[in-house]
């Protein structure tokens, strides 16, 4: 696999140094995205075709990585690999994070998130998984990322101990666990459990006295929601003793957060989901339905990322009736996602009135013709969401995934903030 070089790194910079920030709304289909620039919060949906990753810059330049997915798998209705198969999704998620990143004060990433320990969220071994030629791990996944790109602090749902609802098992946890450590040992990277109810643990890293109305507000993981007041929480799953095994499921465990700059709101929630089928929780478990308590605290929001990348069990009626986004954005690797179910509720005026623009990442042909996809709607591609300084407007761009030119395919908004 190819790594980097310093030279490549150093043209990013340069390039980003030499091309004038733009205003958002003299950015044009056609034209490469102009770097990020102090006080722009800008949200980078990265589309691999094989699994969820986010990059968030912040409007001081503080970066998170959330999520970095690699399912490794081919066929059987899946995304093709993109913008090839020649790297694997980490290495092209960490070509992304550098061109992206290049205008920023630092060079490692300041945080790293990992919503949940799914494959699609974190990264899947397999028997040509190759060795890091660092530390004592394989890379796949968020591990491969940080091969490229170094980062300060990673931050999940387990950590030290990853023992809810049950031990976690399995080579994919134990080679996380190594590479954690590795990096505690070696880098000096901090890990943390993700804290649920504050609103300090993202912090900015570079000029918080100068962003006093941004907040990243943890608001949900392992069953624990916050309750709105404060930085207090209650338990909304029972003790995992007094249930079935195998009924807290990994999905709803998921770490969910709400961003703040201004009046603008962001949602993420992992993929939580209804536990159930087509968005409605069994009635004798109705505590396995995680949306409902996160939309009560979570309120109306600008964007949000579709729950469990739009599947059947998720983005329940009352889910998107609390959230009411103006924009959606749907990370797909297969076929069922979007559900045809699911993105009718998400597009329907009887779920909530006003305006919604669904950005879908990628899609395979055949699975349109079931969900029937708004033809007219955005093209696939990374989905880019730039917030104005002072987060008062926002713009959305679908940028080119074929390759790495920054293209923009297509431009939405200005979208006024609530």
């Amino acid at each position: 696999m190819k790594t980097p070089t310093l030279g490549i790194i150093a043209f990013f910079a340069f390039a980003a140094l030499s091309i004038p920030p733009a205003r958002a709304d003299a950015v044009k289909v056609g034209d490469t995205l102009p770097p990020w620039s102090e006080g722009c919060l800008d949200i980078h949906n990265i589309n691999t075709g094989k699994g969820e990753s986010s990059l968030i810059i912040m409007p001081d330049g503080t970066t998170m990585l959330v999520d970095a997915g690699d399912i490794n798998a081919k066929g059987g209705g899946l995304v093709d690999a993109l913008p090839d198969d020649t790297r694997l999704p980490g290495e092209w998620i960490a070509r992304y994070i550098s061109r992206a990143t290049a205008s920023t004060p630092g060079r490692a990433l300041n945080y790293v998130l990992l919503t949940h320990f799914h494959s699609d969220h974190m990264g899947k071994l397999v028997k040509t998984s190759s060795d890091s030629s660092a530390g004592g791990y394989k890379l796949a996944g968020v591990t491969e990322v940080a091969e490229h790109v170094a980062f300060e602090k990673i931050v999940d749902r387990g950590w030290p101990d990853y023992d809810f609802p049950e031990p976690i098992k399995g080579a994919m946890m134990a080679n996380y666990r190594k590479f954690v450590d590795w990096q505690i040992a070696n880098k000096g990277a901090k890990a943390e459990r993700f804290n649920v109810g504050v609103n300090d643990q993202f912090a900015l890293r570079h000029n918080p006295a100068k962003y006093p109305n941004f907040e990243i507000r943890n608001i949900a993981a392992n069953g624990v929601v916050w309750t709105g007041l404060g930085a207090n929480t209650r338990n909304h799953f029972p003790d995992p003793k007094d249930v079935a095994k195998g009924a807290i499921i990994e999905n709803n465990c998921s770490i969910a957060f709400r961003l703040s700059y201004g009046a603008f709101d962001y949602f993420v929630g992992g993929d939580i989901s209804v536990a159930g089928v087509e968005n409605a929780a069994p009635a004798d478990r109705l505590w396995m339905d995680i949306e409902r308590p996160v939309a009560l605290v979570t309120g109306p929001v600008d964007v949000m990322k579709a729950n469990h990348h739009a599947y059947r069990d998720a983005n329940s009626a009352f889910f998107l009736s609390a959230l009411r986004p103006r924009v959606i954005v749907v990370h797909v690797w297969t076929a069922p996602q979007p559900s045809a179910n699911t993105y009718s509720l998400m597009r329907s005026k009887k779920t909530w009135p006003g305006a919604r623009d669904i950005f879908i990442t990628n899609q395979p042909e055949s699975a349109k013709l079931v969900t029937r996809v708004d033809p007219k709607g955005p093209p696939p591609g990374h989905v880019v969401v730039r917030v104005s300084p002072g987060g008062a407007e926002y713009f959305v761009y679908v940028l080119e995934e074929t390759n790495e030119s920054g293209r923009v395919k297509s431009v939405h908004g200005p979208y006024k903030s609530r």
